[in-house]
């Protein structure tokens, strides 16, 4: 039962959430300031890139809001990308990329720790499933499995 009363937002959870739209803001400007230079010396067809980037951007984006309300999908989801960005940022060149990557990781790791746990919901139990009676052969006229009868 609920009381109606709002929960306050735990302050790793909420670093987290600027973190990612810190991380997000960064690549947004990074990436709208070489799509000019980019489209005139390789075409326009190099754009798709970006468009692809920006996708990228506005899900890491969706996840982070979503972070904020207690989404405990959006908090895996942002788990994984945090991960593929720090392998990522073992790779040279070292600069803000790499401050970025490490950055995006660090927000990865902050909702799983023990005082940000509280704010996610535990995930419902897996009722069991009916145990269904063994096939013994198939029906050739129907294809249908004969099942065992006890």
């Amino acid at each position: 039962m609920t009381t109606g009363a709002r929960r306050s937002r735990p302050a790793l959870v909420t670093a987290a959430v600027v973190l990612w739209l810190v991380v997000c803001a960064v690549q947004l400007v990074g990436q709208a300031l070489m799509i000019g230079r980019t489209a005139a010396l390789y075409g326009p067809w190099s754009v798709v890139v970006y468009v692809v980037g920006f996708g990228l951007i506005g899900f890491v984006v969706f996840g982070a809001v979503r972070l904020a309300r207690g989404s405990g999908r959006a908090r895996f989801w942002l788990a994984v990308l945090a991960a593929l960005g720090l392998l990522g940022a073992v790779v040279p060149p070292y600069g803000l990329t790499t401050a970025e990557r490490v950055a995006a990781a660090l927000a990865g790791v902050l909702p799983y720790l023990p005082p940000a746990r509280a704010w996610f919901p535990p995930r419902p139990a897996r009722a069991p499933k009916a145990q269904q009676p063994r096939v013994v052969g198939w029906d050739p006229d129907t294809g249908e499995p004969v099942r065992a009868s006890e």
